[in-house]
Protein backbone atom coordinates (compact mmCIF):
# COMPACT_ATOMS: atom_id res chain seq x y z
CA UNK A 1 0.00 0.00 0.00
CA UNK A 2 2.83 2.38 0.80
CA UNK A 3 4.49 1.71 -2.55
CA UNK A 4 1.23 2.45 -4.36
CA UNK A 5 0.94 5.71 -2.47
CA UNK A 6 4.53 6.62 -3.35
CA UNK A 7 3.88 5.84 -7.04
CA UNK A 8 0.70 7.95 -7.02
CA UNK A 9 2.57 10.78 -5.30
CA UNK A 10 5.36 10.68 -7.90
CA UNK A 11 2.80 10.60 -10.69
CA UNK A 12 0.92 13.63 -9.29
CA UNK A 13 4.21 15.48 -8.84
CA UNK A 14 5.22 14.72 -12.44
CA UNK A 15 1.84 15.92 -13.74
CA UNK A 16 2.21 19.08 -11.69
CA UNK A 17 5.70 19.76 -13.05
CA UNK A 18 4.55 19.20 -16.63
CA UNK A 19 1.59 21.51 -16.09
CA UNK A 20 3.87 24.17 -14.61
CA UNK A 21 6.26 23.85 -17.60
CA UNK A 22 3.35 24.18 -20.05
CA UNK A 23 1.96 27.23 -18.25
CA UNK A 24 5.38 28.86 -18.14
CA UNK A 25 5.92 28.16 -21.83
CA UNK A 26 2.53 29.70 -22.72
CA UNK A 27 3.20 32.75 -20.56
CA UNK A 28 6.67 33.32 -21.98
CA UNK A 29 5.47 32.81 -25.55
CA UNK A 30 2.61 35.27 -24.98
CA UNK A 31 4.97 37.88 -23.52
CA UNK A 32 7.57 37.71 -26.31
CA UNK A 33 5.38 36.93 -29.35
CA UNK A 34 1.94 38.29 -28.48
CA UNK A 35 0.19 34.93 -28.11
CA UNK A 36 -1.01 32.37 -30.65
CA UNK A 37 -2.80 33.64 -33.78
CA UNK A 38 -6.17 32.14 -34.79
CA UNK A 39 -4.66 30.66 -37.97
CA UNK A 40 -1.94 28.87 -36.04
CA UNK A 41 -4.49 27.60 -33.52
CA UNK A 42 -6.74 26.20 -36.33
CA UNK A 43 -3.83 24.56 -38.15
CA UNK A 44 -3.86 26.85 -41.23
CA UNK A 45 -0.46 27.97 -42.49
CA UNK A 46 0.46 31.62 -42.03
CA UNK A 47 1.03 34.01 -44.89
CA UNK A 48 4.79 33.89 -44.42
CA UNK A 49 4.91 30.09 -44.54
CA UNK A 50 2.50 30.10 -47.50
CA UNK A 51 4.70 32.53 -49.36
CA UNK A 52 7.76 30.47 -48.53
CA UNK A 53 6.01 27.29 -49.68
CA UNK A 54 4.88 28.85 -52.94
CA UNK A 55 8.33 30.19 -53.67
CA UNK A 56 10.17 26.91 -53.05
CA UNK A 57 11.86 25.30 -56.13
CA UNK A 58 10.00 22.03 -55.72
CA UNK A 59 6.63 23.70 -56.02
CA UNK A 60 7.79 25.67 -59.05
CA UNK A 61 8.95 22.57 -60.81
CA UNK A 62 5.62 20.81 -60.14
CA UNK A 63 3.57 23.70 -61.36
CA UNK A 64 5.78 24.60 -64.35
CA UNK A 65 3.98 24.07 -67.71
CA UNK A 66 5.40 21.69 -70.31
CA UNK A 67 5.23 24.07 -73.24
CA UNK A 68 8.05 26.46 -74.03
CA UNK A 69 5.77 29.49 -73.88
CA UNK A 70 4.47 28.38 -70.58
CA UNK A 71 8.04 27.73 -69.41
CA UNK A 72 9.10 31.21 -70.29
CA UNK A 73 6.13 32.60 -68.47
CA UNK A 74 6.86 30.38 -65.53
CA UNK A 75 10.51 31.39 -65.44
CA UNK A 76 9.48 35.03 -65.44
CA UNK A 77 7.13 34.37 -62.58
CA UNK A 78 9.82 32.41 -60.78
CA UNK A 79 12.35 35.23 -61.13
CA UNK A 80 9.81 37.76 -59.84
CA UNK A 81 8.60 35.58 -56.99
CA UNK A 82 12.05 34.34 -55.92
CA UNK A 83 12.80 35.50 -52.34
CA UNK A 84 15.75 37.76 -51.86
CA UNK A 85 18.69 36.99 -49.66
CA UNK A 86 17.45 39.49 -47.11
CA UNK A 87 14.16 37.69 -46.39
CA UNK A 88 15.67 34.26 -45.84
CA UNK A 89 17.80 35.22 -42.81
CA UNK A 90 14.74 36.89 -41.35
CA UNK A 91 12.72 33.69 -41.53
CA UNK A 92 15.62 31.71 -40.15
CA UNK A 93 15.95 34.26 -37.37
CA UNK A 94 12.28 33.83 -36.59
CA UNK A 95 12.70 30.05 -36.54
CA UNK A 96 15.75 30.24 -34.31
CA UNK A 97 14.02 32.67 -31.96
CA UNK A 98 10.96 30.43 -31.73
CA UNK A 99 13.18 27.58 -30.64
CA UNK A 100 14.50 29.48 -27.62
CA UNK A 101 11.45 29.53 -25.26
CA UNK A 102 12.03 25.98 -24.06
CA UNK A 103 15.30 26.75 -22.21
CA UNK A 104 13.74 29.97 -20.93
CA UNK A 105 10.74 28.05 -19.66
CA UNK A 106 12.95 25.49 -17.96
CA UNK A 107 15.01 28.24 -16.35
CA UNK A 108 11.82 29.98 -15.22
CA UNK A 109 10.54 26.70 -13.73
CA UNK A 110 13.85 26.06 -12.00
CA UNK A 111 13.91 29.58 -10.58
CA UNK A 112 10.28 29.18 -9.42
CA UNK A 113 11.09 25.88 -7.76
CA UNK A 114 14.17 27.36 -6.11
CA UNK A 115 12.21 30.31 -4.79
CA UNK A 116 9.46 28.02 -3.47
CA UNK A 117 11.91 25.64 -1.73
CA UNK A 118 14.32 28.31 -0.45
CA UNK A 119 13.65 29.20 3.21
CA UNK A 120 12.49 32.74 3.76
CA UNK A 121 14.58 35.03 5.92
CA UNK A 122 11.57 37.05 7.09
CA UNK A 123 10.51 34.73 9.99
CA UNK A 124 13.92 35.19 11.60
CA UNK A 125 13.23 38.87 12.07
CA UNK A 126 9.56 38.40 13.05
CA UNK A 127 10.20 36.24 16.11
CA UNK A 128 9.01 39.05 18.35
CA UNK A 129 9.59 42.72 19.18
CA UNK A 130 13.11 43.36 20.28
CA UNK A 131 13.53 45.73 23.23
CA UNK A 132 15.14 48.97 22.22
CA UNK A 133 18.05 50.64 23.95
CA UNK A 134 15.67 53.19 25.50
CA UNK A 135 13.59 50.47 27.18
CA UNK A 136 16.67 48.62 28.39
CA UNK A 137 18.35 51.69 29.87
CA UNK A 138 15.97 52.23 32.84
CA UNK A 139 16.15 48.53 33.74
CA UNK A 140 19.91 48.54 33.72
CA UNK A 141 19.95 51.73 35.76
CA UNK A 142 17.49 50.28 38.29
CA UNK A 143 19.67 47.18 38.68
CA UNK A 144 22.74 49.30 39.37
CA UNK A 145 21.12 51.17 42.31
CA UNK A 146 22.51 49.89 45.64
CA UNK A 147 20.02 48.58 48.17
CA UNK A 148 20.88 51.36 50.64
CA UNK A 149 20.13 54.01 48.02
CA UNK A 150 16.79 52.45 47.12
CA UNK A 151 15.82 52.14 50.81
CA UNK A 152 16.71 55.77 51.42
CA UNK A 153 14.62 56.81 48.40
CA UNK A 154 11.60 54.87 49.69
CA UNK A 155 11.86 56.56 53.09
CA UNK A 156 12.24 59.96 51.47
CA UNK A 157 9.04 59.32 49.52
CA UNK A 158 7.19 58.62 52.77
CA UNK A 159 8.48 61.77 54.47
CA UNK A 160 7.53 63.81 51.40
CA UNK A 161 4.07 62.38 50.77
CA UNK A 162 2.89 61.89 54.36
CA UNK A 163 4.63 64.58 56.41
CA UNK A 164 5.16 67.13 53.59
CA UNK A 165 8.71 67.84 54.70
CA UNK A 166 11.20 70.04 52.85
CA UNK A 167 14.20 68.75 50.93
CA UNK A 168 16.73 69.80 53.58
CA UNK A 169 14.58 68.47 56.41
CA UNK A 170 14.30 65.06 54.71
CA UNK A 171 18.07 64.95 54.19
CA UNK A 172 18.71 65.76 57.86
CA UNK A 173 16.19 63.14 58.95
CA UNK A 174 17.80 60.47 56.77
CA UNK A 175 21.34 61.16 57.98
CA UNK A 176 20.49 61.78 61.65
CA UNK A 177 21.72 59.30 64.22
CA UNK A 178 18.31 59.57 65.85
CA UNK A 179 16.55 59.23 62.51
CA UNK A 180 17.26 56.85 59.63
CA UNK A 181 21.06 56.93 60.03
CA UNK A 182 21.83 56.32 56.35
CA UNK A 183 25.00 57.43 54.61
CA UNK A 184 25.23 61.00 53.27
CA UNK A 185 25.63 59.64 49.73
CA UNK A 186 22.44 57.58 49.96
CA UNK A 187 20.55 60.49 51.52
CA UNK A 188 21.73 62.88 48.81
CA UNK A 189 20.67 60.41 46.11
CA UNK A 190 17.25 60.06 47.77
CA UNK A 191 16.46 63.78 48.02
CA UNK A 192 17.68 64.35 44.45
CA UNK A 193 15.48 61.60 43.00
CA UNK A 194 12.35 61.90 45.12
CA UNK A 195 9.33 63.08 43.17
CA UNK A 196 8.11 66.10 45.12
CA UNK A 197 6.53 69.52 44.68
CA UNK A 198 8.34 71.48 47.37
CA UNK A 199 6.08 74.50 46.97
CA UNK A 200 3.05 72.33 47.63
CA UNK A 201 4.77 70.74 50.63
CA UNK A 202 5.37 74.19 52.10
CA UNK A 203 1.73 75.08 51.52
CA UNK A 204 0.55 71.88 53.23
CA UNK A 205 2.77 72.62 56.24
CA UNK A 206 1.45 76.18 56.43
CA UNK A 207 -2.14 74.88 56.51
CA UNK A 208 -1.30 72.59 59.40
CA UNK A 209 0.19 75.47 61.40
CA UNK A 210 -2.80 77.69 60.63
CA UNK A 211 -5.61 75.15 61.17
CA UNK A 212 -4.25 73.33 64.23
CA UNK A 213 -1.91 75.78 65.98
CA UNK A 214 -3.64 79.06 64.93
CA UNK A 215 -0.34 80.77 64.15
CA UNK A 216 -0.01 84.22 62.58
CA UNK A 217 1.09 84.87 59.02
CA UNK A 218 4.55 86.04 60.07
CA UNK A 219 4.90 83.23 62.61
CA UNK A 220 4.12 80.58 59.96
CA UNK A 221 6.55 82.11 57.44
CA UNK A 222 9.37 82.21 60.00
CA UNK A 223 8.66 78.60 60.99
CA UNK A 224 8.80 77.44 57.39
CA UNK A 225 12.25 78.96 56.69
CA UNK A 226 13.79 78.39 60.12
CA UNK A 227 16.85 76.14 60.38
CA UNK A 228 15.37 74.72 63.55
CA UNK A 229 11.97 74.46 61.88
CA UNK A 230 10.91 73.23 58.45
CA UNK A 231 13.93 74.45 56.42
CA UNK A 232 12.03 75.44 53.30
CA UNK A 233 13.53 78.05 51.02
CA UNK A 234 12.26 81.63 51.17
CA UNK A 235 10.66 81.27 47.73
CA UNK A 236 8.81 78.11 48.80
CA UNK A 237 7.65 79.73 52.05
CA UNK A 238 6.47 82.83 50.18
CA UNK A 239 4.51 80.62 47.75
CA UNK A 240 2.81 78.98 50.73
CA UNK A 241 1.83 82.30 52.31
CA UNK A 242 0.55 83.68 49.01
CA UNK A 243 -1.72 80.67 48.48
CA UNK A 244 -2.78 79.97 52.04
CA UNK A 245 -6.40 80.82 52.84
CA UNK A 246 -6.66 81.79 56.49
CA UNK A 247 -8.61 84.17 58.73
CA UNK A 248 -5.78 85.72 60.75
CA UNK A 249 -8.15 87.55 63.11
CA UNK A 250 -9.82 84.29 64.02
CA UNK A 251 -6.41 82.72 64.54
CA UNK A 252 -5.52 85.57 66.93
CA UNK A 253 -8.81 85.05 68.78
CA UNK A 254 -8.13 81.31 69.18
CA UNK A 255 -4.68 82.08 70.56
CA UNK A 256 -6.12 84.64 73.01
CA UNK A 257 -8.66 82.08 74.28
CA UNK A 258 -5.90 79.53 74.83
CA UNK A 259 -3.88 82.02 76.87
CA UNK A 260 -6.93 83.05 78.92
CA UNK A 261 -7.97 79.48 79.69
CA UNK A 262 -4.49 78.08 80.44
CA UNK A 263 -2.71 80.96 82.22
CA UNK A 264 -5.45 83.39 83.36
CA UNK A 265 -3.50 86.23 81.73
CA UNK A 266 -4.98 89.70 81.57
CA UNK A 267 -6.22 91.16 78.30
CA UNK A 268 -3.29 93.56 78.22
CA UNK A 269 -0.78 90.73 78.71
CA UNK A 270 -2.52 88.65 76.07
CA UNK A 271 -2.44 91.58 73.64
CA UNK A 272 1.30 92.06 74.17
CA UNK A 273 1.93 88.33 73.68
CA UNK A 274 -0.02 88.32 70.43
CA UNK A 275 1.94 91.19 68.82
CA UNK A 276 5.38 90.40 70.32
CA UNK A 277 8.30 89.60 67.98
CA UNK A 278 9.23 86.87 70.43
CA UNK A 279 5.63 85.76 70.73
CA UNK A 280 2.91 85.15 68.14
CA UNK A 281 3.72 88.02 65.75
CA UNK A 282 0.13 88.96 64.91
CA UNK A 283 -0.66 92.38 63.47
CA UNK A 284 -1.98 95.00 65.95
CA UNK A 285 -5.45 95.06 64.36
CA UNK A 286 -5.63 91.27 64.53
CA UNK A 287 -4.64 91.30 68.22
CA UNK A 288 -7.19 94.08 68.94
CA UNK A 289 -9.94 92.01 67.31
CA UNK A 290 -9.02 89.10 69.55
CA UNK A 291 -9.07 91.18 72.73
CA UNK A 292 -12.46 92.73 71.88
CA UNK A 293 -14.04 89.35 71.27
CA UNK A 294 -12.50 87.36 74.13
CA UNK A 295 -14.73 86.58 77.05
Amino acid sequence: MRQIMKILTCFVAAVGICTALLVCFILIYSVFYGGFSPKEASGQPSSASAAQTDSSPAAIEKEAPQSEADRDTAETEISEAAPSSETEPASSAVISSTADPAPAASSAVSSTAASSTAPSAAPASSSGPQPSAKTQAPTAQAEEIPAEYQSALNRADNYCDIMHMSKDAIYDQLTSEYGENVSPEAARYAVNHVKADWNDNALQKARVYSDTMYMSRTGIYDQLISESGEKFTEAQAQYAMDNLEADWKENALHKAKEYRESTNMTKSAIYNQLISEHGDKFEPEEASYAIKNIK
